[in-house]
């Protein structure tokens, strides 16, 4: 029995200690996901682009400033660590 406990009690105490940012990883995410929504566009003339597409951005765009703001004024050193954090 104790053969099962203490690897179970180093297991939880290792994901405690975490400093992964859940919310600067969905912050990562929705980045991401915005980048390559708009890359699709890049080489797109403008008359091509639907107002379905404008809105999508927009919502993207939206839901990324809702979900960063609690970042954007980190220094560079701090939000590599939580980048590495995410991985």
């Amino acid at each position: 029995m104790k053969q099962l406990i203490l690897p179970a009690l180093v297991v939880l105490l290792a994901a405690c200690s975490s400093d992964k940012d859940e919310q600067f990883c969905d912050c990562l995410s929705v980045s991401e996901e915005l980048n390559e929504e708009a890359a699709k566009y890049g080489s797109i003339a403008l008359d091509k682009i639907t107002d379905e597409d404008v809105a999508n951005l927009k919502q993207l765009t939206a839901k990324k400033d809702s979900i960063c703001a609690p970042y954007e004024l980190l220094g560079g050193e701090e939000l590599k660590k939580k980048r590495e954090a995410c991985k």
